[in-house]
């Protein structure tokens, strides 16, 4: 048997009681997940996700107050990183297929729910959640990187302007002060345009 600090951590989402007891107990039999909340509609279904942090949700589509595709969207608005949603429906019509897919909604599972199907759906939502984490720092860290290099070659210009240097001797001087203050070239680069 798993801690619970290595169970995967779930929060059901269904106005449908029978769904979630059933749904709760197929998961809790596999003995990785733990239910840590139930949600009888959108709105409290967005509440419980904040609260507890779940690693994963499954949201039925149609629910009272706000529908699962609305309380999909405003999760991923809210919560600090993207938790992967597995949505539950009855009914397989394909702009609901087209507006979970536009929420993010990472698979689809249509009841009766099947013990079998609940592995697989879940795998799959975990690795997308995974890559679109890894993505995302990806990106971040390549915007950060464009920053500075915009920042260094504002401050080279400036510097070979002002000191009337070349472009590879304004950059050495920039690498020469950040060595000296033990700094980085962003730092460098940011005190020379303050300084102008």
């Amino acid at each position: 048997m798993l801690d619970d600090k290595d169970l995967i951590k779930v929060v059901i989402a269904d106005d449908e009681p029978l769904i979630r007891m059933d749904l709760k107990e197929l998961l809790e039999e596999a003995s990785t997940y733990k239910v840590v909340a139930e949600a009888k509609d959108g709105i409290e279904a967005v509440s419980v996700v904040l609260q507890n942090k779940p690693d994963i949700i499954f949201m039925d589509i149609r629910m009272p107050n706000k529908d699962g595709i609305e309380a999909a969207q405003e999760i991923h608005a809210k919560a600090p990183k993207r938790i992967p949603i597995i949505m539950l429906t009855a009914y397989s019509q394909p702009e609901l297929y087209e507006r979970a897919s536009e929420a993010g909604v990472f698979a689809y599972l249509t009841k009766p729910l099947r013990k079998a199907d609940l592995a697989p759906a879940i795998e799959i939502a975990m690795a997308r959640a995974l890559e679109m984490h890894t993505l995302h720092n990806e990106i971040s860290d390549l915007k950060d990187k464009l920053e500075v290099r915009k920042l260094v070659e504002k401050a080279k210009g400036l510097l070979m302007k002002k000191y009337d240097l070349d472009e590879a001797t304004a950059y050495r001087r920039m690498q020469k002060a950040a060595m000296d203050q033990r700094s980085g070239i962003k730092e460098v680069a940011e005190a020379i345009l303050a300084g102008n």
